[in-house]
């Protein structure tokens, strides 16, 4: 115990009230203009093909396990295949904002989320370096698969055809995969990327990442680290040992000063209501709304806030926030819990099973002003790659058991 502090019974014995910072609820505004000057034309188009491409590949699993087939090519996967349809805006918009230095860490539920993030790194990377990590990764093994297959037109565009192939194989344990196939599904990750080892634990991820952040603000290395969790794991153990350890005051009172403050970490809710097989809000948990929990933990509140996770430039505004203040040095490791944001297909689908999800049948997905044509229903996103109004759309999505 420090004894350059002294606790003061009159302080603590006094008469008071304490209050709380108030919490921000969806309170991004969109701006069109300010949007493509912030991150350019090219960017927001790039977010409306990465979430296509997100929609396509889960899709396509889905297919797979329920019906062992895919566009009429059969094929048995045993294994798991945890979806996370509907998500996609929420893990797009999270990786803008990121760059190859800042590292990921996800649940079991992470396809979406490894696309994503090496997908922005593959945008960000110079083409020689792009090169040189295909060349070496496993020997080159990946690379050799997919390099003959056509001619490509740029080494971004080869890059983003390793990747996607090179999760594929991962999850169907294929030696070819980028973790040679040990990995599967729940554990699949691209180190040279940012995209870090997932996690089927539940809140797994959240000290795992704690400890990845601790190591970059000792060793001064640049950039943040984000721990994608459930809104069930704001029931665990581990997520508030984490938290409690990213927001300790001795980073800010004890530490010299030139190490930087608290670890740069940032715990990123995805809240979709549901944990296996209790739902959170009203049911298995009385925060009512997530990001009220930051409140307990320090008088910033964990700067914690809910985002629509349907808007991907809403995200991607708050995680750029979130990162000025972690790369400050701020007291706490930034929180931001993200709401109205359900998974149309999900949990572990199989053979035969039921054909329902996290939402009522006819009522998923949900941001935009346009449809993107898809095989069973629409996907709907912001019209000219920009943000729209939240609202219901017809959907014949077939979502997988949940699990």
């Amino acid at each position: 115990m420090p004894k350059s502090m002294v606790i003061a019974p009159e302080l603590v014995r006094r008469e008071g009230w304490l209050e709380t910072a108030p919490i921000p609820l969806n309170r991004y505004q969109p701006d069109p203009q300010a949007e493509r000057e912030r991150w350019g034309s090219a960017a927001l188009r790039d977010v409306y093909r990465d979430m296509v491409m997100i929609r396509a590949f889960e899709s396509m699993l889905g297919d797979i396990k329920t019906q062992g087939a895919y566009r009429g090519m059969a094929y048995e996967h045993p294994g798991a295949a945890h979806l996370s349809i509907g998500q996609e805006a929420a893990v797009v918009g999270l990786c803008l904002p990121l760059t190859p230095e800042d590292l990921m860490f996800g649940s079991h539920r992470s396809h979406g989320e490894i696309l994503a993030k090496c997908a922005r790194a593959i945008r960000v990377l110079p083409e020689a370096e792009l090169q040189r990590i295909m060349e070496g990764y496993l020997g080159g093994d990946v690379l050799r698969v997919i390099e003959p297959a056509a001619q490509w037109d740029s080494v971004q565009e080869l890059a983003r055809h390793f990747i996607l192939y090179g999760v594929l194989a991962e999850i169907f344990a294929r030696t070819t995969g980028v973790n040679r196939g040990l990995g599967g599904s729940m554990h699949a990750f691209f180190a040279p990327f940012g995209s870090m080892p997932n996690n089927a634990i539940v809140g797994g991820s959240a000290p795992i990442a704690a400890g990845a952040a601790l190591f970059k603000r000792c060793n001064r290395r640049p950039g943040i680290v984000v721990a994608n969790i459930g809104d069930a794991a704001a029931g665990c153990g581990p997520t508030w040992e984490a938290i409690t350890f990213s927001a300790m005051e001795q980073y800010r009172t004890l530490w010299d000063e030139d190490v930087g403050g608290a670890p740069p970490m940032l715990f990123n809710f995805l809240n979709n209501f549901y944990g296996m097989g209790g739902q959170t809000a009203g049911e298995t948990m009385g925060f009512e709304v997530l990001a009220r929990i930051g409140a307990g933990v320090n008088a910033d509140g964990l700067h914690a806030e809910r985002v629509d996770g349907y808007d991907p430039l809403a995200v991607a505004a708050a995680v750029a926030a979130k990162r000025e203040l972690l790369e400050a040095g701020r007291r706490a490791g930034g929180r931001r819990a993200r709401a109205r944001q359900a998974r149309a297909a999900g949990g572990g689908p199989r053979a035969g099973a039921a054909r329902h999800g996290h939402l009522p049948p006819g009522r998923p997905l949900a941001v935009g002003r346009r449809l993107i044509p898809h095989p069973r229903g629409s996907f709907p996103v912001a019209g000219g790659g920009l943000p729209g109004r939240v609202r219901r759309l017809p959907c014949r999505e077939r979502a997988g058991q949940r699990g």
